[in-house]
């Protein structure tokens, strides 16, 4: 009977394909059969491959432009990747698998073609967002804001998502990542969400002040930023607010700014933990000796460590300070069971409140040193295969979505039966806490994380499965034709038509946008952006140092590099035989080197940044000396209180300015040094204005 069950299930299937190719030549029945089998993916494939911050292998079942982009749809091919998964039973992964009728559906629809499905969550009168509209968007919402507040306006823009078609529900999950993200490298104690100033919520205000954020706080974000465009309809929001360009892209923001170097920089995280914990006000020392505001939990195993873990739980300010040991095996000193109190582990995660509720992340060294990702013999993000190298930020907030995971201590119970222990047996009773006691400190800790989650506006679907990681996993994604065109902020036809026109950027590859079902991969779009603005006639490129430099790393032509960053002055600031006022008069990039350790580099590079002579000057900071127009140089000499400092030019090695302050220490000589070099620069340029 059951098999007789099964031949009749088989027979409707083929009923099934038969009746679609009978009617692939009528839209209706095609549309009918492709939104078949967009639901099939949604119910079926959508919760591993969807907008929900897992989209395994970056694989997003109902974005059919990613689909075919990727080649995960061949149109008209059997062979596709797609079908192969569902008609071998190896996805879903884990089951069940998918009925005889619903493959032969799929089937029915890549065979045929592959054609465009309607998508029930998104407005089909939706209206393109022009560049100069989405601008406009801007300057009307400065000029309503009191004239005292608007240089503490910026502004962050999912206009290219919305006008490439993504549906309702995706970007709702954005919006969360981006309001999630900004809150999460804020240390002002409230949370705040980001206001949309446009019915479609597309462009979102920030109050720098919200964040306690600065106005270097974004110029470090537009100095990394490759999309800067800047047209006569940006400049009402140039002058109003003082940010060169009128917006930050989301999607770039959430994918940059969610990892290290800009997770770090914009979060001003330490360079130890030490100096993490006098940060955050906690005495690890203190609560050890005392047995008081700690816990301790050994782990035999975890879900990112290879091997034998110890988690600890000091009290902080903000909330909970959590710590993990991790080590490179579970022998001799790295076996917790044989000391719990004694521990030599090869690194650790440290997670900690922020002042709104929300979680801030360091990864450490064996020496307590922030390091950006965690090595991959000793931690590994095992949910993630085909990137499990732990980052700092994202690969952490991935991990803890809903806070700090549950967890089950192993240590206690050994050491409660240890009859002879070469340890303090008592001592570790004391900080090895019982499994009721630990699980109230988890479970406290994760509601008030949720408490600041919900606080963000986000749903409970969300807040589960991390926006953050879906927005950057969009970003990294192949570009489709319909989403380059929108980032270039115009629709496709208009944007095909331009491209096909220039011979230079098809030269640069531009060309796989022209072919059908084409894409781009994002690295090979962001590296020829500038000159895609040009050809396209787009605006005035506002390239970046940051940016130029990684491409510089990359084998790019520095000379060309630095022509295409400063527009203004297209030339460097020293020619060889230059003199020294020359050089200052025409400098725009400095690279600041520190001899001693009283004095740190970036601390320098933030005073400088404060100054208002700085932005008024039309001054960036670059790391690569070979992309500065002058190189300062600060020392202090032994013994004494005396600070000296020499700029030079490293093209000619011609020093340009030099000086010397005396200071109790770096706090104070820093502020005074970047004055003196600030004044020798405006000094050359008045000069120079006078003549």
């Amino acid at each position: 009977m059951f098999k007789c069950i099964r031949s009749l299930v088989f027979f409707v299937a083929i009923i099934t394909v038969a009746a679609a190719y009978a009617f692939t030549g009528a839209a209706d029945d095609r549309a009918q059969i492709a939104n078949s089998a967009r639901g099939i993916l949604s119910r079926r494939c959508f919760s591993c491959h969807g907008a929900n911050g897992i989209a395994k292998k970056n694989i997003f079942v109902l974005d059919r432009e990613r689909l075919i982009a990727n080649r995960i749809v061949v149109p008209g091919d059997q062979g596709s990747t797609l079908l192969k998964a569902v008609e071998s039973g190896a996805m879903p992964f884990g089951g069940p698998e998918l009925s005889s009728e619903e493959k032969s559906l799929l089937r029915a629809w890549i065979v045929g073609g592959a054609q465009t499905w309607s998508d029930p969550d998104s407005s089909s009168s939706r209206k393109f967002v022009t560049e100069s509209a989405a601008t406009a968007l801007i300057r009307n919402d400065l000029l309503q804001a009191r004239e005292r507040t608007r240089p503490f306006l910026r502004y962050f823009s999912l206009v290219h998502l919305y006008n490439a078609g993504v549906n309702d529900n995706e970007l709702e999950v954005y919006r969360s990542a981006l309001s999630k993200l900004t809150n999460s490298l804020s240390w002002h104690r409230d949370i705040s969400p980001l206001a949309a100033i446009d019915p479609a919520r597309t462009i979102f205000r920030l109050d720098l002040r919200d964040y306690n954020w600065t106005t270097s706080t974004w110029d470090i974000l537009l100095s990394n930023y490759p999309y800067g465009v800047r047209s006569s309809a940006s400049i009402p929001t140039e002058q109003l607010s003082g940010s060169r360009v009128p917006y930050i892209r989301a999607d770039w923001f959430v994918a940059n700014a969610s990892v290290p170097p800009l997770y770090h920089e914009i979060l001003r995280l330490p360079k130890t933990a030490v100096e993490l914990e006098l940060q955050l006000g906690i005495d690890v020392q203190r609560d050890f000796q005392e047995e008081k505001n700690m816990a301790r939990a050994g782990l035999r195993s975890s879900g990112v460590s290879a091997n034998n873990r110890v988690l600890e739980r000091h009290v902080s300010p903000n909330g909970a300070y959590w710590k993990s040991f991790d080590f490179r095996n579970n022998l001799d000193d790295q076996n917790i069971f044989k000391n719990p109190l004694q521990l030599t582990p090869a690194g650790g995660e440290i997670i900690f409140n922020l002042p709104n509720g929300l979680q801030g992340y360091l990864l450490i060294d064996a020496f307590g040193r922030r390091i950006d990702a965690a090595p991959i013999a000793i931690v590994a993000d095992r949910n993630n295969p085909d990137d499990p190298v732990i980052h700092n930020g994202r690969s952490c907030m991935s991990c803890h979505y809903a806070g700090v995971q549950p967890f089950k201590d192993d240590v206690r119970p050994v050491v409660q039966e240890s009859a002879f222990a070469s340890f303090d047996k008592e001592k570790a009773l004391a900080i090895y806490l019982t499994q009721s006691s630990l699980d109230r400190l988890a479970e406290k800790d994760q509601q008030r994380f949720a408490q600041a989650v919900e606080q963000l506006g986000a749903t409970a679907k969300i807040a589960q499965d991390e926006p953050i990681n879906a927005l950057s996993r969009r970003f990294n994604a192949e570009i489709g034709l319909r989403q380059a065109a929108a980032e270039a902020g115009l629709d496709t036809a208009e944007f095909q038509n331009l491209l096909a026109g220039r011979p230079r950027l098809l030269g640069l590859g531009y060309g796989q946008l022209l072919v059908p079902n084409g894409g781009i991969k994002r690295d090979a779009w962001d590296r020829n952006f500038g000159d895609l603005v040009r050809e396209l006639q787009l605006g005035e490129y506002e390239a970046n140092p940051a940016f130029l430099q990684r491409r510089n790393r990359e084998g790019l032509n520095n000379a060309v590099d630095l022509a295409i960053s400063r527009s203004r002055s297209p030339v460097r600031a020293a020619a060889i035989g230059a003199d020294p006022t020359s050089v200052l008069r025409s400098a725009r990039t400095i690279a600041v080197r520190s001899m001693t350790i009283y004095l740190e580099a970036e601390q320098f590079e933030g005073e400088l940044r404060k100054l208002p002579e700085f932005k008024a000057l039309d001054l960036a900071i670059v790391k690569d000396d070979q992309l500065a127009d002058i190189k300062i140089e600060i020392n202090r000499s032994a013994f004494s209180f005396n600070y000296s400092y020499s700029a030079t030019n490293p093209l000619t090695s011609l020093v340009v300015a030099s000086g010397k302050v005396t200071a109790w220490n770096g706090d104070v000589a820093a502020p005074r040094i970047a004055k003196e070099l600030l004044k020798s620069i405006s000094d050359a340029r008045e000069n120079a204005s006078q003549k």
